[in-house]
């Protein structure tokens, strides 16, 4: 409550201020009169002064009573009580003063006129008080003559207006005076009550009454000076009285206030309690319903296990009956396949028996009837046959899938199972909580008088809440930004220290360069005292002729001459000092300038905010890094340009060194375009790509030093072209990877045709220096070194240095024409106008064929170096063809051209780059649709604009927050509590709804998992039905066996027969030739029945053997070979789960690959570095390889150990015998029997007839 009272008592004072500060004013206007200084002096000594806050209380109340109608004025002028009514009125009219007093604070209701005759009486009896008063002041003026008299002249002279001023002010101040007489308490009243004869007797004004405006006379006048001193003195009194009773009456109302929320809170918090009650009682409730569905569910779950233990049995039960099925039917198949080749046999035979001999009746071709009823019965076989594949195709198909199901369902029936035991736990843990809450209600139910004590104290913390969450809010706030400041401060730091580092590094530099320009200077100074030397050697000798003028007339001519041209050579020297000390003035002048503007920069850098420090300061620097690029790649050109002159060296001697100098020319010019561009990019582009930059700026810090690194070689004069090629070439690739990245919306041009049409130029310098130098190359090995050519000088001249002189013009050319192209791109430039972007791809296609020229040039040059050199060490003489060959090998990797003679296709491709340079040059004169370059707002100006206009300081906001932060320093310990306490009711209350939920979708699952117990239970009803049905057609297909096996039996009878009567048919009739051929017949006949026959007792044999096994297994004579099987299977189960396992993480790894940032360095935790993270990427895949080798080499040995068991089998078996099976179709003659098989089907067929 502190705080609260303190924000009241500040804002009361602040209140009445603003009262007071209006009606001084007014009441100024009022008071003041055209009396002189010393009359108002007089006028204190009859009124004296009174104190500010009797002024402020005569002032303020006619303002708080304004909000009362006026009716009530006349009700409000209460007489004073007696002491004897004292007791009885006393407690009513403190409380009637309080609640005007607080009117101004919280308007109320006016209050209505008085009714009762008492009150009507008191009134009375208060306007003959009055009257009385003012029939007093008027007698007794006599006493007081000489200061009223005075003051009542002057006051005649004032206006009517204030006249009726003043009778205003009379009426409010006598309903101020009622009111403060009802506010005094009994004391005062008291004190009242024994003034009142004096007033009665000396009929003194009321006090906070102005005189009236009538004029009084000196008669009129008669109130002592002491009896007016005392009763000032009482009424001083029973103000400050007032006052104490003002804040009294204010902590009342505080006190009402507190009590009437307490009762509405203690409401509020009954009502919170008895739904509480509700809750648990309810709560209750669903928990003895939850416990009884849990036993129905643990009782229908012990079912569900039983029936599953019931299902997986009927399953292993189905899977063995089905795989014996199977077994059945593969036996069944190959018995059929049996009886139908031993079919077609005895087809065949019954074919051949039934014809009858040539002679009696060739033409007559009878069958009996039982050959055409087996061939109807084996029709009917075959039928039969095929529906029986076709069932049990279908039945295994079906099989196949309900054990897939099955398996399935048993898998997720784990899960439920798992699921189950862990709701069961949840479920335990809970009822454990309800427990717990059973007895915190038990002890609630006691304790209601505990809940009024706590519910006090909770409105009290409620309050203190209220007021403490906004200052934690606000100290959050200031926590957030003091992070913030902080983390800006580290950054400001690393940034000025590198900064400093720079500045380090600059200022060593500019002493390097300050001592390097004193040795200039000392050489400077060196020299000049040689020229004054000479000089005045000059002078001497000019003195000395002159003397010699006068003896020789004839010399004297001469002599003038001679000091003529000796002046010249003075002027000259004078000159020349002259300039030197000029640049030496301007030396320094510049280094002034640089020293203040560096000492400026330093001086403003404090004042410029973060926000420029960590955004503008990068883009800056690098925008000035590029000029710093520019100009040093100029600079660079520049000097070569004047140490090495290509127009004047090409017509001399031209050496190795100045094919390297024009390389790093043409490169300088490159990067000095490349910077140029970059420039007008950022000087042109919007500021938020302008912030971009700086990044730019990081990756180019290297960039500067390298070429300051070649800077320093050329100013020492210690070139290595080398390595300066190298480091430009760096340079280069560096920078043309910052513009593909960044230049993409480049929209000015003109820079890029500056550039290309520059780099055309260099490259034509190139060109021409290394066109020269081949000849130049040839020409010297031959005549000064005295190397011979095997074709002839003369052929070199036709064939090499003939092409190559073409070449060089036609260099030179190109060079004219690109010199004039820039002229015409630099008047438009000045016209700010540039060409078109269609004419960029043009000038792109120029660039790209002058460098295919420069680097077959380069190419060639080398090769030639190198094949010169290597024919001067061994003496040997110069081939044309090699160098032809030369040519053509380059010629043909760069071009892409065929050449028939030397130096063809550069030729060629050299006359097709002037040509277009004369087209493109012809086009840009003659073009008249041109682009304007358009020059915006610098970027760095918009966000300068930007950044003043978020720097705003809010220092009220700092004053509250200080304040804030020691109020909140007192009050955290206590919110931490009180959130503690809520927190907790607050997790336990979630706790409990988050478990009824997880109870009731544990209800759902079981539901679910009842349905699909119930589906399983008719499935394996239904695979019961049709394992019963294949049985049935078992039984009746081993019927039909048998039956065919008799059937079978009798035709060998009857075939047996007829081969007898055969024999004896051939014993009649040897004499014809029908008759042989019919023997032959036969005994081939006789042949393959023998091998049948023996093929047929090696098949019974077999069969015994087999049904032996069959029998012997039955007995369970052996062990059970199927364990070792199913161990397999089970051990293949398993490495196809892992397998699929394996799959699953590899792909999951190989669809999430994680990029590692390199970039981002700042982070200090060991798990965010990009090592930790590829370690971990790395040790992943190195886990997933060996678990793919372990499940190959577990593969590996399942292979192994079928392999040796196959092994075994073929060691077991042995060869019974070969079998010769006839073809009746081919191969008579010869004797040869072969069976054709088209598949592998047939060959397993008839491999399954010896096998069974």
């Amino acid at each position: 409550m502190a705080p609260v009272a303190q924000r009241r008592s500040v804002e009361a004072p602040q209140k009445s201020k603003s009262i007071l500060d209006s009606s001084l004013s007014r009441r100024k206007s009022i008071i003041e009169s055209p009396v002189s200084q010393p009359q108002q002096q007089r006028r204190k000594s009859i009124a004296p002064s009174m104190s500010t806050a009797q002024r402020r209380k005569s002032i303020v109340q006619p303002q708080r009573k304004s909000l009362v109608p006026p009716r009530i004025n006349a009700s409000l002028q209460e007489p004073v009580p007696s002491r004897s009514s004292m007791s009885t009125t006393k407690r009513p009219t403190s409380l009637s003063t309080r609640n005007r007093a607080s009117s101004i604070l919280k308007p109320k209701t006016p209050i209505t006129a008085p009714s009762t005759p008492e009150e009507l009486k008191n009134v009375e009896d208060e306007d003959h008080f009055d009257t009385l008063c003012s029939d007093n002041t008027m007698t007794n003026a006599t006493t007081i003559a000489s200061p009223v008299s005075i003051e009542k002249d002057e006051e005649l002279s004032v206006s009517e207006e204030e006249e009726e001023e003043d009778k205003d002010e009379e009426e409010e101040d006598e309903v101020e005076e009622s009111e403060e007489d009802e506010e005094d308490e009994p004391e005062e009243l008291e004190e009242q009550s024994t003034v009142e004869p004096e007033l009665m007797n000396g009929l003194q004004p009321v006090y906070g009454t102005l005189a009236s405006s009538k004029p009084i006379s000196k008669s009129e006048q008669t109130v002592p000076l002491k009896d007016y001193e005392e009763l000032r003195f009482k009424l001083k009194i029973l103000e400050s009285k007032r006052h104490e009773d003002r804040e009294r009456f204010r902590e009342h109302e505080k006190i009402k206030e507190e009590a009437e929320q307490f009762l509405t809170l203690r409401n509020k918090l009954q009502d919170k309690i008895s739904e509480l009650q509700k809750d648990v009682r309810e709560a209750r409730r669903e928990l003895k319903d939850v416990s009884g569905d849990k036993e129905m569910f643990e009782s229908k779950y012990h079912d569900l296990l039983e029936s599953m233990e019931m299902l997986t049995l009927d399953k292993e039960v189905a899977e063995e009956k089905a795989e014996s099925l199977q077994q059945e039917t593969l036996i069944l198949k190959d018995r059929i396949e049996e009886i139908s080749i031993d079919l077609d046999i005895l087809k065949q035979e019954a074919d051949i028996m039934n014809k009858p001999p040539a002679e009696r009746d060739q033409e007559e071709e009878r069958t009996p009837l039982e050959v055409i009823q087996l061939e109807r019965h084996n029709e009917r076989l075959k039928e039969a046959l095929v529906r029986l594949r076709d069932a049990t195709t279908e039945n295994e198909a079906e099989l196949n899938l309900k054990i897939k199901t099955l398996e399935q369902e048993n898998y997720e029936l784990e899960e439920i199972q798992y699921q189950y035991e862990k709701m069961k736990e949840q479920f335990v843990s809970a009822e454990h909580l309800v427990e717990d809450l059973k007895i915190q209600l038990d002890d609630a139910v006691g304790t209601e008088d505990l809940v009024e004590q706590l519910t006090e104290k909770n409105l009290n913390l409620t309050e203190k809440m209220e007021e403490l969450r906004g200052t934690v809010d606000d100290l959050e706030a200031l926590k957030e930004l003091a992070d913030e400041l902080e983390e800006n401060h580290m950054e400001t730091e690393k940034q000025l220290q590198a900064e400093i580092d720079h500045r380090d590094m600059l200022l060593r530099e500019q002493v390097e360069r300050l001592r390097a320009n004193e040795e200039t200077m000392a050489d400077y100074e060196t020299t000049i005292d040689q020229f004054r030397e000479l000089v005045s050697h000059l002078q001497n000798d000019l003195q000395e002729l002159k003397r010699k003028e006068k003896v020789d007339q004839t010399e004297k001519m001469s002599l003038s001459s001679q000091s003529q041209a000796m002046m010249s050579l003075n002027l000259q020297l004078q000159t020349t000092v002259m300039k030197a000390q000029a640049k030496s003035i301007d030396i320094e002048l510049r280094k002034l300038e640089a020293t203040q503007a560096n000492d400026r920069l330093n001086m403003i850098q404090p004042y410029l905010p973060e926000a420029f420090l960590k955004t503008e300061n990068d883009p800056i620097s690098c925008l000035l890094l590029f000029k710093r690029l520019e100009f040093k790649s100029d600079l660079i050109i520049k000097h070569l340009d004047q140490n090495y002159p290509v127009s004047e060296k090409i017509m001399d001697n031209v050496t190795e060194n100045l094919v390297a100098i024009c390389e790093i020319k043409q490169k300088a010019g490159w990067l000095s375009s490349l910077s140029t561009r970059f420039q007008t990019y950022i000087k042109n582009c919007e500021p938020d790509i302008f912030t971009n930059m700086g990044r730019v700026y990081l990756d180019l810090v290297g960039v500067e030093r390298k070429m300051n690194g070649i800077v320093e070689l050329f100013r020492t004069d210690q070139i290595n072209e080398p390595h300066c090629l190298t480091e430009l070439q760096r340079i280069i690739s560096q920078v043309e990877h910052l513009v593909e990245n960044n230049l993409g919306q480049e929209k000015n041009n003109a820079d890029q045709f500056f550039g290309l049409t520059k780099a055309l130029d260099l490259n034509a310098d190139r060109m021409i220096v290394i066109f020269t130098f081949a000849r130049q190359l040839l020409n010297n090995s031959v005549r000064n070194d005295g190397l011979t050519v095997d074709e002839g000088v003369g052929e070199m001249e036709q064939n090499y240095m003939e092409p190559l002189g073409r070449l060089i013009t036609q260099a030179k050319n190109s060079k004219i024409i690109a010199k004039k192209l820039i002229r015409q791109l630099e008047d438009k430039f000045e016209e700010a106008m540039t060409l078109k972007g269609e004419h960029l791809h043009r000038f792109k296609m120029l660039y790209s064929i002058s460098t295919k020229l420069c680097t077959f040039c380069f190419e060639i040059y080398k090769d030639l170096v190198v094949y010169v050199d290597t024919k001067r060490g061994s003496h040997e003489p110069i081939e044309l063809s090699h160098i032809r060959k030369l040519l053509q090998d380059k010629g043909d990797e760069i071009f892409e051209m065929v050449e028939s003679s030397m130096w063809e296709s550069s030729l060629r491709t050299l006359k097709s780059l002037t040509n277009e340079l004369e087209t493109t040059h012809s086009q840009v004169e003659c073009d008249d649709k041109l682009d304007k370059i358009t020059i915006k707002v610098a970027p760095w100006i918009q966000r300068a604009s930007d950044i003043k206009s978020e720097v705003v300081i809010n220092h009220e906001l700092e004053y509250k927050l200080q304040q804030y932060n020691e109020e909140i320093l007192k009050l955290i310990k206590d919110v931490k509590l009180k959130e503690q306490t809520l927190q907790e009711s607050d997790v336990k209350i979630n706790l409990l709804e988050k478990r009824m939920e997880v109870a009731k979708k544990e209800i759902e699952r079981a539901k679910a998992i009842e349905e699909d117990l119930e589906k399983a239970i008719d499935q394996g009803q239904q695979f019961k039905d049709a394992v019963d049905i294949l049985e049935g057609e078992n039984d009746a297909l081993e019927a039909e066996i048998s039956q065919l096996k008799k059937e079978a039996s009798k035709r060998e009878e009857k075939r047996q027969s007829l081969i007898r009567k055969g024999q004896f048919d051939l014993t009649e009739q040897e004499d014809t030739t029908t008759m042989q051929e019919m023997a032959g017949n036969y005994y081939e006949m006789s042949g393959q029945m023998e091998t049948l026959k023996t093929s047929i007792r090696y098949l019974r044999a077999e069969n015994s053997h087999l049904k032996s096994l069959d029998f012997v297994r039955s007995l369970d004579l052996n062990l059970d070979p199927t364990r070792e099987d199913n161990k397999l299977d089970d051990h293949l189960k398993s490495l196809a789960r892992e397998t699929r396992v394996l799959v699953k993480d590899l792909r999951v790894t190989g669809a999430s690959p994680r990029v590692i940032q390199l970039s981002n360095r700042q982070n200090t935790n060991k798990d965010s570095t990009p090592d930790y993270r590829y370690q971990t990427q790395q040790s992943v895949l190195h886990t997933l390889k060996q678990r793919s080798i372990q499940l190959r080499n577990q593969m590996n040995g399942l292979n192994n150990f079928s392999n040796t068991q196959s092994k075994e089998l073929s060691q077991a078996t042995q060869k019974l015998g070969f079998i010769q099976i006839p073809n009746f179709l081919q191969n008579t003659a010869s004797k040869k029997h072969t069976i054709h098989l088209k598949s592998a089907t047939e060959f397993k067929r008839l491999h399954s007839i010896f096998i069974s």
